[in-house]
């Protein structure tokens, strides 16, 4: 049985680009998905998994974080609004 991959396309980007802006480790951005997920619609489940989003980081900013997940540079998305 061969490992499935996530699915980028999923992913929301406001949610996720949400969820980095908030600086937390890689292991943590999902659980900021759900939160800011239910906060903006009331609803739990982002529309993504964590795989997805995983994927979504590795294409869009994979110089964020180091190869254990943690964070090694600051987010392009709030350098722009700084």
């Amino acid at each position: 049985m061969s490992k499935q991959k996530g699915d980028a396309l999923k992913v929301n980007p406001i949610i996720a680009k949400m969820a980095i802006e908030t600086g937390k480790e890689r292991k943590a951005l999902y659980s900021q998905c759900v939160i800011i997920s239910y906060r903006h619609t009331g609803r739990f489940a982002p529309g993504f998994d964590n795989k997805d989003l995983q994927l979504w980081i590795d294409l869009n900013y994979p110089e964020l974080y180091d190869s254990h997940g943690f964070r090694i540079a600051e987010s392009p998305i709030t350098e722009v609004n700084k």
